[in-house]
């Protein structure tokens, strides 16, 4: 099982969500399952915002080795769900790559529980924002990645 996390840039967002999913993945006993991220308009190879980086240390999850990378049809033919940041990226993900999964949701459709709500909201792009917001994001993704991830394990 592939999961991919998806933003615009893929040095906030995506990464932020990815790398800690990766952790609570392993010690919820999904291991097995890969993460990736990437960016729809993504740079290959920048590195995560010194911003996501420093908010990430301060839980524990390092985002220091995170390399960008943009979105490929082969990211999207190789991924059992995809998260993305925005109704945006997914309406961009449903035109540019139409064939593939139906498993294309926002990551807040996991905020409230572990069933998806359509009527999520979009979680706003850190980029250039000072640190405190960061930190606003933060509990919005770790409890979106954990009601995901009991999601996953309910499905198993």
């Amino acid at each position: 099982m592939k999961v991919l996390f998806v933003c615009t840039g893929n040095i906030c967002r995506s990464p932020m969500a990815a790398e800690y999913f990766r952790q609570r993945a392993a010690l919820s006993g999904l291991s097995h399952v890969v993460v990736a991220s990437s960016g729809t308009a993504g740079l290959d190879g920048a590195c995560a915002s010194p911003e996501a980086i420093a908010v990430m240390s301060e839980i524990g999850v390092d985002l220091s080795r995170h390399r960008s990378g943009k979105l490929s049809a082969s990211d999207l033919r190789t991924s059992d769900f995809v998260l993305a940041m925005t109704r945006n990226q997914l309406e961009y993900i449903a035109r540019r790559f139409p064939e593939g999964i139906d498993e294309r949701r926002l990551l807040r459709a996991f905020e409230k529980s572990t069933s998806p709500d359509p009527g999520a909201e979009d979680l706003a792009d850190p980029m250039g924002q000072p640190i405190k917001f960061y930190r606003q994001l933060l509990p919005i993704i770790t409890r979106s990645v954990d009601h995901f991830i009991l999601h996953l394990k309910h499905r198993a």
